[in-house]
């Protein structure tokens, strides 16, 4: 008997090891965005769920990772005009398909994202986050997780109301909430995955970040799944683009919306983006 404890003991200490030294798999990820805390127009929120889900996975070993978006099928769009039960204007909200590649040791990312129609390459180096640790813990995906917080520079975009034709009325622009400079971060990482890696751009932990929640619950990215199988020929650095880097990504963004306000092109919407 004794014997036989002795053996489920070694066998679950072995598995427990193995776990602790996971160094190469895939993490799915599950994004929920609060639409409404971005849009601020009533009658664009009467014909929007208030939430948006999307997929995420990110591929890992001990030299990169890539972190890109699982494509979505090809149902109707459920933030068009709200299942079509209304008439009126038809609002389209597809997320950009992004893929996010670290190499590990030089610490230099390059992200792919599609954007109007356009594809940019945006390469720079990972910037290190000042992460305030805490003992607080939970479980995700079947991880203990450790809690940590950061502060970033405020990166949502922001969508207000505006009668047609009336973009240029400062009354409408009065009417849109002043946004704050940083919003707080807040994550879980586990060091079963011992790689400092995670959703988009975070990183620099003692451990795989398993879930990220920006601002106070308005998008929260949360890993479902954890697996050590993966496809490791598709952990690839992407090529293909306009480069940039991440600086000159941000200027671009906030020109083509001030270009398309400009020009009409957002209906009479007013858009304002802090970065």
């Amino acid at each position: 008997m004794k014997k036989f404890i002795l053996v489920l003991a070694l066998i679950f200490g072995m598995t427990h090891l193995a776990m602790a030294q996971m160094k190469e798999g895939k993490i799915v990820y599950e994004r929920k965005i609060n639409m409404y805390r971005m849009i601020t127009d009533p009658e664009m929120r009467s014909r929007i769920p208030e939430f948006r889900t999307s997929q995420f996975e990110l591929l890992f070993n001990e030299q990169a990772s890539l972190f890109r978006t699982v494509p979505e099928d090809e149902a109707p769009d459920p933030f068009a005009n709200n299942g079509g039960d209304r008439g009126g204007q038809r609002f389209m909200f597809r997320m950009p398909e992004t893929a996010t590649y670290t190499n590990l040791t030089t610490q230099i990312q390059y992200e792919s994202r599609g954007m109007f129609e356009k594809i940019f390459l945006i390469i720079d180096s990972l910037k290190p986050v000042q992460w305030k640790i805490s003992e607080e813990t939970k479980t995700i995906a079947k991880h203990v997780c450790k809690k940590a917080t950061t502060s970033v520079p405020m990166q949502t975009m922001r969508i207000g109301g505006g009668r047609p034709g009336g973009r240029n009325n400062a009354d409408s622009a009065e009417k849109i909430p002043e946004l704050p400079k940083e919003q707080t971060v807040v994550v879980w990482y586990t060091e079963d995955i011992p790689a400092s890696i995670g959703p988009d751009t975070f990183a620099g932990l003692p451990g795989a970040i398993l879930e990220v929640d920006m601002d106070n619950g308005a998008n929260i990215t949360t890993a479902i799944e954890v697996a050590t199988k993966y496809p490791k020929k598709e952990l690839v650095q992407p090529t293909k683009g306009d480069q940039l880097n991440r600086a000159q990504f941000q200027e671009a963004m906030k020109k083509i919306m001030e270009d398309m306000q400009k020009g009409g092109g957002m209906g009479g919407m007013r858009i304002r983006i802090n970065q």
